[in-house]
């Protein structure tokens, strides 16, 4: 099977949102991007629900994830549980590396900012399918890194494969396991 995760750029708005008012504001954005993927995985979505934990619950039978930053959102629509998400790639507090991986974790490639946001939005896409968020980062385990646009992990025994684009100093991944992964990639959108 194809999976068609979509990065688009956030739309500046005549004012500044904040609060509520940004999230409300990604949010639609990351939306669009959803049906966009859909679109072009030919599945037709209705509403779109999260249960009691905010976990997204499947549309008839279709799984879908969202992510959203201030730049750019990702979202994708798969038949199996999916997960994606996108950082921005910036420097942040050193104390966030031991945080992040173990020092196991850290033998397997270069500690770096780029090595740290790989391992943070793979093991973000991975545990979004699980349906936790980053109070399973420990748990969820970096076991290799076949290249640089690929990562391996492990949750308690289930082994993910993730598959990352790095656009504008930001950096996808997305669950690939046996898929196929057509990025989509949008630069001039207008809602």
């Amino acid at each position: 099977m194809t999976l068609f995760p979509v990065v688009m750029p956030v739309i500046e708005v005549g004012h500044k949102p904040s609060g509520k008012e940004k999230v409300d504001h990604l949010s639609r954005i990351a939306r669009e991007a959803l049906k966009l993927s859909a679109e072009k995985s030919g599945v037709r979505l209705g509403e779109l629900l999260k249960d009691e934990k905010g976990a997204p619950c499947p549309v008839s039978g279709n799984y879908w994830s969202l992510s959203h930053k201030p730049k750019y959102v990702a979202a994708v629509v798969s038949k199996d549980k999916v997960g994606i998400d996108i950082e921005e790639m910036k420097p942040r507090p050193e104390s966030l590396f031991a945080h992040m991986a173990s020092d196991e974790e850290w033998e397997l490639k270069e500690k770096s900012w780029d090595t740290f946001f790989r391992y943070w939005t793979a093991k973000e896409a991975a545990l979004k399918v699980i349906g936790i968020g980053i109070s399973g980062l420990k748990t969820c385990r970096i076991i290799s890194v076949p290249d640089e646009n690929h990562i391996i992990l492990d949750y308690k025994g289930q082994v993910f494969l993730v598959e990352q684009l790095r656009y504008k100093n930001h950096i996808a991944s997305v669950l690939k396991d046996d898929n196929q992964i057509e990025w989509v990639v949008l630069d001039d959108f207008k809602s």
